[in-house]
């Protein structure tokens, strides 16, 4: 048959891949489908669309055959027959485990980092800070590129999936030390004017008081017409956050005894506009242009009180040293645009491809801090007012090429270069008055910091099979980096340059389709931020300083990895076996120190950051999908790990040594009438936090912190031909999610001892309603029959 219209769909979510026709003799060859499972749409004038089952492409299997199809003129109408495509949840491929964001209940309505509480092996502590293996020292990306966006900006709903990679090929950048979490966007291809308007509201539980919580509403459009796709996201999202703690700390100097007591309370809020738009040009079957452009606009505010008490202890009796209450107001403001520009070539011969990418991003920030301390002992003691005013300014911007070309019957070479360049400015300025001196600039505790680093890298990657059961991959990446620090405040500027060679290997065995082994193998690098090498000493808070290291080291790691892979009929396993070891690990650390204030001696904590000299972590990762029943689907995963860190005596061995594990439970119902429910269950163990880095400059020094559980309920009904999607969601059901956190440190005949409680927010419950625009069902509209066309195409 010829002309048939011939479009190719990905199975996950029935987007649009490529179009093609076929020609004169009804035969056609389609090359450039993406690896993973697809499916095929026909269409003829005066005949029924037909939609084949779904087919997968991989590098190991990249050529799909189609056996002869009937297509009857005659054909019957058959009415309300549905084909669904019922996506996992989770995902556990040989090189990643993709988590489909989509098939999450609890994620209706929410934000990437509530995305990521639900993904085995990640953890979201109480300020946003992610770990992934137990390491901080993850790096995140959005559609592969990085961002200057917070995690929480991102709605949940613009959200396709996101990818946890642990062992990254050479093609992707050597950078976090545990690996990347990558987001993928959505971008829609369906034909037509199709998108969705979804709007939430929430409340939240803190100290057995109702606050209200989050809001937020979301537009996505696409239109998709013959070459052209055009798509439009915005996203206007408010929030309100609770949090409160204490911390009780004791200090030693010689004889000298110090406590403090601290309580605090504080509020943050504000909202943020998204808009996402970009357009796909498929010039020919051959040749594709994309181009994208993102803006976010942030405004926020915070509130806190503080109750402060340092006390010096003689004898077991507490003497008043100093008393003050602090009241602390925050107004921030921030802009981030970034564009990106994508062209993809592919050519005749099967499996060759040239990619090239142009991508920019740039932030403001503007922030101002007011904080009064009001001073109840010493009664002579005059009150103190403070103002900070910070501005920060990053950026950037990457150029890169990557090219695959056939070698041989079954082998391949990947190739690229990447040129990359990172600014990054932060601007701090510092006044302070009291009731007899008006409030006034003070150089010496402001500060002027810029960070700068181009980085040049290439790579190559080998890849062929042998038996169609063993695949072997091996890379290597090479980079050349140059960074300069400058503290222009005190005219403090340390440069460093340095090469790295980054080897990467992967070898994979399937023993039967149902069960697969893969040894892979990596060497990464974590380079310091700015926050962590600033050399300015922050003294906003008079009882705890922070300050970076300029002399910081960038920390490296070898990975390695065992993995058995088993899918069988409706179960699932993903067992891995890890080893990383760390050198020069960059780790926060923190020390009593006195100096001399208002006349008189004062204790404080100094946190900075150290390079440690090794470390060693080894575990192992279980990951089960199991379908109980048609209606009922679990999904079960735990690590258990053990950390060595060898300090130098520079951190007690009781801090450096540690076992420690955890489990996640999921659970989804699919009951009639188009009801879901959904019921996650996480648990941590106790940790230490010697080793960590940390976002920021804050955080905790070396120490242990509690173990914590918490329970998440969503239930969700689909009206309207599923169109229109109501959402309940109730997160932290059981107002358990409070972390303790004890830190301590001796050195000779000095050293302190802390004990900290940190909350937020516990119960939270939000209702979202979503609606999809030109909703419509998949039908088979016509019976089989009649002559037939030979089909073929190729990945």
């Amino acid at each position: 048959m010829a002309f048939a219209n011939i479009i190719v769909m990905n199975a996950k979510d029935s987007t649009m891949t490529t179009v093609a026709q076929t020609d004169a003799n009804g035969k056609f060859v389609i090359s450039g489908i993406p690896y993973g499972k697809s499916y095929l749409s026909i269409e003829y004038f005066g005949y029924g669309t037909y939609t084949t089952a779904p087919f997968t492409l991989s590098q190991n299997n990249p050529v799909y055959k189609i056996q002869r199809i009937r297509l009857d003129q005659k054909s019957t109408l058959l009415d309300g027959i549905e084909i669904k495509a019922e996506i996992e949840m989770l995902e556990s491929n040989l090189d990643k485990m993709v988590f489909n964001v989509e098939s999450s209940i609890t994620a209706e309505g929410a934000t990437a980092i509530e995305v990521l509480e639900e993904i085995p092996s990640v953890d979201v502590d109480l300020d946003g800070n992610v770990t992934l293996r137990g390491s901080e020292n993850v790096t995140i990306l959005v559609d592969g590129k990085p961002t200057n966006l917070t995690l929480d900006q991102i709605p949940a709903n613009l959200i396709q999936s996101i990818e946890v990679i642990t062992n990254p090929s050479a093609r992707l950048e050597p950078d976090g030390e545990s690996g990347i979490l990558n987001v993928v966007l959505k971008k829609r291809k369906e034909r037509g004017f199709n998108g969705m308007i979804s709007a939430r509201g929430s409340m939240e539980l803190f100290r057995n008081k109702p606050k209200i919580g989050s809001y937020s509403g979301t537009i996505n459009l696409n239109y998709s017409y013959n070459k052209i796709n055009l798509f439009l996201n915005y996203d206007l999202r408010g929030h309100n956050h609770f949090n409160g703690g204490s911390t009780d700390r004791r200090s030693w100097f010689g004889e000298d005894t110090t406590r403090l007591l601290q309580e605090n309370y504080g509020k943050f809020g504000g909202y943020n506009h998204n808009l996402r738009t970009g357009i796909d040009w498929f010039i020919n079957p051959k040749n594709t242009i994309s181009f994208t452009f993102s803006y976010n606009n942030n405004k926020n505010s915070s509130f806190s009180e503080l109750g402060v008490e340092d006390d010096s202890v003689k004898m077991e009796e507490f003497l008043p040293y100093e008393k003050y209450f602090q009241y602390s107001e925050g107004i921030g403001k921030r802009n981030n645009y970034s564009g990106t520009i994508n062209y993809k070539k592919t050519f005749e011969t099967k499996g060759m491809e040239l990619t090239a990418d142009i991508f920019y991003t740039h932030n403001n920030r503007n922030n101002t801090d007011t904080t009064f301390q009001d001073f109840s002992f010493p009664i002579q003691h005059l009150d103190i007012t403070q103002k900070s005013v910070t501005l920060d300014k990053n950026t950037n911007a990457s150029a890169q090429v990557d090219f695959i070309t056939p070698v041989g019957r079954k082998g391949r070479i990947e190739t690229g270069y990447k040129l990359s360049f990172r600014s990054v400015g932060e601007d701090y300025r510092f006044y302070e008055g009291n009731d007899s001196l008006p409030i006034t600039l003070d150089d010496s505790r402001s500060n002027n910091f810029v960070f700068s680093e181009w980085i040049n890298a290439a790579y190559i990657i080998y890849s062929t099979s042998f038996w169609d059961k063993l695949k072997i991959q091996g890379g290597l990446r090479g980079e050349i980096a140059n960074t300069t620090s400058d503290l222009k405040s005190s005219g403090e500027v340390h440069k460093r340059n340095y090469y790295n060679l980054f080897p990467s290997a992967h070898i994979r065995y399937d023993i039967t389709k149902e069960h697969s082994l893969q040894l892979s193998y990596s060497r990464r690098v974590s380079r310091p931020s700015i926050w962590q090498l600033n050399p300015f000493v922050n003294v906003s808070d008079r009882q705890n300083y922070r300050c970076g290291n300029p002399d910081l080291l960038p920390e490296f790691v070898n990975a390695l990895e065992l993995g058995y892979f088993m899918a069988i009929k409706k179960s699932s396993l993903s067992a891995t076996v890890y080893y990383r070891q760390r050198t020069n690990i960059i780790s926060r650390y923190t020390e009593i120190l006195q100096d001399t204030l208002d006349g008189e001696e004062h204790t404080y904590t100094l946190t900075t950051y150290q390079n440690l000299k090794n470390s060693q972590n080894f575990g192992i990762e279980l990951v089960y999908g199991q379908q109980l029943w048609k209606f009922w689907r679990i999904s079960l995963s735990g690590s258990f790990y053990r950390l060595i860190v060898n300090s130098d005596d520079m951190i007690d061995d009781y801090l450096a040594r540690d076992w420690t594990w955890r489990v996640r439970l999921n659970q989804t119902f699919n009951l009639p009438k188009d009801w879901q429910l959904q019921l996650n269950f996480r648990y941590r163990a106790p940790s230490i936090t010697t080793g960590s880095m940390g976002w920021g400059s804050g955080g905790v020094g070396q120490g242990k912190q509690s173990g914590n559980y918490s329970l998440d309920f969503a239930v969700k009904k689909s009206f309207l031909n599923k169109s229109l999607v109501v959402s309940l969601n109730c997160r932290n059901l059981v107002n358990s999610y409070k972390n303790k956190i004890e830190t301590y440190s001796y050195r000779n005949n000095y050293g302190y001892h802390a004990y900290s409680i940190r909350e937020r927010g516990r119960l939270n419950i939000s209702l979202s309603i979503s609606y999809k625009i030109n909703n419509y069902k998949k039908r088979m509209e016509k019976t089989m029959g009649g002559d037939s066309e030979e089909i073929e195409f190729e990945e």
